[in-house]
């Protein structure tokens, strides 16, 4: 009786069955068997793999603990996808599938590759198949099955993994950028600090008072950290790090019994308040940070929160790198596949910490902010907003009630004021001559006679509403005038003579109602609420630096900087890699230029801001003490200090400061003698 020999497929595995009968014989090749085991594998299906496809022997050494159980974790923590396997193909012929079957093993060459966290892993091995066959009960009677079965081995899951070896996912972190100044003097920078703890073993609680009152931290807080789950009386638990030169705190610290100390390396911020609200700080991120960088971090992350830590987050932190190493029983570690890191990006500034630690020593107890720019290449060198705090804080640790006080503190050293927009008050003047001599709308070598204190137009719908001014011995003023004793009612007046329209647009051309084009996103100026001048009064008010206009720091001192500056206005720069860029030019011709250049210098030299007339320069500027009223009636005698200055001898540096709070020490004076304190200064 001839047999004959039947493919079968049951539940995936490949049978090969013999029964009487004169059927046509079919032949079931390794190959067969092989292409039904990688469909299996490449769709994860572990456990069909396992029971259905591995030889005894290989069930023996490998329970499917080891074999599927593993592929998942290994497969799920190395975040394998794309996995394929392929092998080329041999024909075989009947008389060498027979030579093959009675030696009962083949060898096939496979390709196996797949993308993990690290990238592609691909690599070759050789996959030896069994021969099996084995009698067993079917319809009553007995038949002979055979198949073919993997021998498997645990370097199919990785390359050269064996027996007994561990899988290592080595995190390669990115070293962040520094952020420098002109000078290469750091502002922010990976630092090293004092990392201090306590082992629980020999720290005495009753030390724990001390403890707290060394490190500025509360008891609860410190208890809190080493009644962790983790904790184990022998474990180092830190509790805060603190600055290399805070050695003192540490030496207190370490003396208590159970405390000690490492030298770690951390962010610090070496000029702290110095330049906090420029350099911002990093911290843990958060849920809402996580989804909007779309996976490139972890929860474990550090990221910018403020400043430019913020700002240039992309920059700054680099790509972290990521290796998959196989441990031998040794301890030697053999690479798999490996992703290097890239460090990230130093970011240099043009500010010049010189300037603005000169500028922060006088200001520091101040309420409100400066900047200083060369007119010339329009960099930035200083931007100062004060109060302040001490970012270092954020990173080397704060409790919450720290945290706390400093937010519920009204000076408010959190808000950022060199973003902020103020009113300008009477440094408006200038942006209103301006507009004026480039619309042609008034001479300003017409005396305009002016008689009292308070002005308003003939036939007036304004009510009872009248502009004052602080003088009333000048009664025949022109622009020069004006200027030097800064006139109220001559800016109102031809701000009218400008009209609504024309200074509407002249102040769009000169960047308010759209972002100031700088690198730090700023608040951009207002003409009023509603980005027009939507009364006669209004459109007066603005003229001379009241109404609804507000302007930022850096704008308002750009545009002086343009006057200083010939008339070409550059646009402000913070990144030392920026091109110089000519921002608005030829806005008003050589002649008009200079009629306002020489007004401002006479302002310093003849008028109202004589104290800062320095024998070694030739100061101009313009003063501007900004009331702070909602509205007309608001009696509200708040108000801000602002100046805005140059040596018109030599014209690298102009200075913009705002003062806070004037009203009580001397109004827009006060700025004008702090600002006097700064070129001294700067002149040591």
């Amino acid at each position: 009786m001839k047999k004959t020999i039947v493919v079968t497929f049951l539940t995936g595995c490949l049978f090969l069955i013999a029964c009487n009968g004169e059927e046509e014989e079919e032949s079931l090749t390794p190959y067969d068997y092989m292409e039904e085991y990688v469909s299996h594998w490449e769709n994860e299906e572990y456990r069909t793999m396992y029971d259905e496809y591995l030889t005894p022997s290989t069930k023996d050494s490998f329970t499917y603990e080891d074999f599927g159980e593993r592929y998942e974790n290994v497969y799920n923590d190395l975040n394998v996808s794309d996995v394929e396997v392929s092998y080329q193909e041999e024909e075989i012929t009947d008389e060498e599938l027979e030579e093959i079957e009675e030696s009962a093993s083949y060898s096939i060459p496979v390709e196996i590759s797949f993308n993990t966290s690290a990238g592609n892993v691909s690599f070759q091995e050789d996959v030896m198949m069994e021969w099996h066959t084995e009698e067993v009960e079917q319809e009553d009677e007995m038949v002979e099955e055979e198949y073919w079965l993997m021998e498997w081995e645990p370097r199919f899951m990785l390359p050269g993994l064996e027996e007994g070896d561990a899988i290592r996912i080595n995190n390669l972190e990115a070293t962040r950028g520094d952020i420098l100044d002109r000078n290469q003097n750091m502002l922010a920078t990976n630092g090293e600090v004092y990392e201090i703890g306590v082992t629980l073993q020999s720290f005495d609680e009753g030390s724990l008072g001390e403890l707290a009152s060394i490190l500025n931290l509360s008891e609860q807080y410190i208890e809190n950290k080493y009644n962790q789950s983790w904790v184990e009386e022998s474990h180092f638990v830190p509790i805060r790090n603190v600055l290399l030169q805070d050695e003192e705190m540490m030496e207190e610290a370490t003396s208590i019994s159970g405390v000690s100390s490492n030298v770690i390396v951390d962010r610090v911020y070496p000029y702290a308040e110095v330049a906090a609200h420029l350099t911002g700080y990093i911290g843990p991120i958060n849920e809402e940070e996580l989804e909007e960088f779309e996976g490139s971090y972890t929860s474990t992350d550090l990221v910018g929160k403020r400043g430019l830590e913020q700002l240039f987050e992309e920059d700054l932190k680099g790509q972290n790198g990521i290796e998959i190493a196989i441990e031998k029983e040794d301890g030697s570690q053999e690479t798999v596949v490996k992703q290097d890191r890239e460090d990230g990006d130093n970011v240099e500034l043009t500010i010049d910490m010189s300037v603005q630690e000169s500028i922060y020593e006088i200001v520091q107890d101040e309420k409100g902010t400066a900047v200083t720019l060369d007119p010339q290449s329009g960099e930035v060198t200083s931007l100062l907003s004060f109060p302040t705090f001490d970012p270092n804080q954020f990173v080397l640790g704060m409790t919450n009630s720290q945290y706390q006080e400093l937010a519920e503190d009204e000076d408010q050293p959190m808000v950022n004021r060199f973003s902020a927009t103020y009113s300008p008050g009477s440094t408006m003047k200038l942006i209103t001559s301006l507009i004026g001599l480039h619309h042609d709308a008034f001479d300003p070598d017409e005396i305009v006679e002016i008689e009292g204190k308070r002005w308003s137009p003939d036939e007036s719908s304004w009510g009872d509403y009248q502009v004052t001014r602080v003088y009333e011995q000048h009664t025949e003023v022109d622009l020069e005038t004006a200027m030097k004793y800064s006139d109220n009612i001559y800016f109102a007046m031809r701000g009218m003579d400008i009209g609504a329209d024309a200074f509407q647009q002249s102040l769009e051309d000169l960047g308010f109602q759209e972002r100031l084009p700088f690198t730090y996103p700023l608040t951009i100026s207002q003409i009023s609420n509603s980005g027009e001048f939507d009364s006669e009064v209004q459109l007066a008010d603005s003229a001379y630096g009241q109404g609804q206009l507000l302007i930022n720091m850096l704008h308002l001192t750009s545009l002086y900087g343009g006057i200083a500056n010939d008339g070409t206005f550059m646009q402000p720069l913070l990144r030392s890699d920026e091109e110089q860029a000519v921002w608005i030019e030829d806005y008003l011709d050589e002649e008009g230029i200079s009629r306002l250049q020489n007004d401002l210098r006479k302002v310093v030299s003849e008028g109202s801001s004589q104290s800062i007339d320095l024998d070694n320069r030739e100061i101009a500027g313009k003063t501007g003490t900004a009331e702070l009223k909602s509205s007309h009636e608001d009696e509200n005698n708040a108000q801000n200090g602002v100046f805005v200055s140059y040596d018109q001898s030599n014209p690298d540096m102009v200075l913009g400061l705002l003062i806070e709070n004037v009203e009580d020490i001397g109004g827009s004076g006060y700025t004008v003698d702090l600002s006097k304190e700064i070129y001294e200064v700067l002149d040591e």
